[in-house]
């Protein structure tokens, strides 16, 4: 790390010191999340990476490939990345990294409009006299499981903890589990 690569190290801890969305991942890769409370599909985390001659000579890598941003198209991706790069000749030869995190933490709601949310399919309620299932869930149902198919454990629990049990008809995950430890304790000592 040269000189004003340490100086703007040093500068970004203090401001964002506080900041939960502020990550510094290492020495040369910080992260910022940006999200919405609204409407997660709408939040995304821009990561900035900075080349061994940067800010003398070459600008930061800006990037959304993060597991976070895994909601976004590639074309999404590319259409924030293009936004977001088009400011860097603005501050070419000086640090520049906290004027990518203001700009896209002042611009987030234009930001937002790139994000489409294309592959979301939204569930429709039943109707009440049919009881029967309607198109849009059997396609949000087969949706889910072709999802699911492919993940491990941990994949499927993060997914539950972050969108919920989507094929659940509000009902919590684990609401017919069995309380182990109350049933132990009925069943007595072992002999």
């Amino acid at each position: 790390m040269n000189d004003d690569q340490i100086d703007e190290k040093e500068a970004l801890e203090a401001i964002y010191e506080d900041d939960d969305n502020f990550k510094v991942v290492s020495d040369t890769v910080y992260t910022y999340k940006c999200p919405c409370p609204e409407n997660e599909m709408k939040s995304f985390m821009i990561q900035v990476t900075w080349p061994k001659d940067y800010p003398d000579s070459s600008p930061p890598l800006v990037d959304l490939d993060s597991f976070y941003n895994s909601h976004l198209t590639p074309d999404e991706k590319e259409a924030l990345v293009s936004l977001i790069a088009a400011q860097l000749p603005d501050w070419e030869g000086m640090p520049m990294t906290f004027n990518i995190f203001s700009y896209v933490s002042e611009e987030v709601d234009s930001l937002r409009t790139v994000i489409k949310n294309e592959r979301v399919v939204e569930r429709r309620e039943v109707d009440e006299g049919g009881g029967g299932v309607e198109k849009g869930q059997v396609a949000h149902h087969q949706q889910s499981q072709n999802i699911m198919k492919g993940m491990s454990k941990a994949q499927k629990r993060k997914f539950y903890d972050k969108y919920g049990n989507i094929d659940a008809e509000e009902k919590p995950r684990g609401w017919n589990w069995v309380d182990v430890i109350k049933h132990l304790s009925k069943t007595g000592p072992a002999v």
